[in-house]
């Protein structure tokens, strides 16, 4: 690989990179290094893995806030048409919830853990810790998106 190449990395590189880590193993941005590391970014993206720090990729977010909406919007018109997706009827659901409490590790299901954090449930109780569950289906298919 040429040291140039990957040292010079675009926005468009890093944001690719980006979405392949939240897709495989959804991680702060300050672990996308590890991640980088470890799922084979310099074979597949060409990209050498310690370019991917927190840093780095802030700038690249920064760069296409601003064209956000029509990133979303180009993307999501190309995966309806891509992948047929009907979409004459979609339930969009955010259900609120409130947790309290500790959750011992040995409790939880490892493929669904319960990650609780701060912040303001709809239900106004501000002693408790809120969450938000998001999922996407049409009637046909079932979940879209979660």
């Amino acid at each position: 690989m040429s040291e140039w190449r990957s040292a010079h990395l675009t926005h468009g590189q890093v944001i690719e990179a980006l979405v392949a880590s939240r897709q495989t193993s959804p991680a702060p941005l300050v672990r996308v290094g590890d991640w980088a590391h470890t799922w084979a970014v310099e074979e597949v993206f060409d990209i050498t893995p310690d370019l991917l720090n927190d840093d780095r990729l802030a700038r690249a977010l920064d760069a296409i806030a601003p064209k956000l909406e029509v990133i979303a919007g180009t993307v999501g018109a190309w995966t309806i048409t891509e992948f047929g997706i009907n979409v004459s009827r979609l339930h969009w659901d955010m259900t609120g919830m409130s947790v309290h409490g500790a959750f011992p590790a040995e409790d939880q299901d490892e493929r669904y853990p319960l990650i609780a954090c701060n912040g303001h449930p709809k239900d106004r109780r501000l002693d408790q810790q809120a969450r938000q569950l998001r999922e996407c289906s049409d009637e046909v298919e079932g979940r879209i998106a979660h």
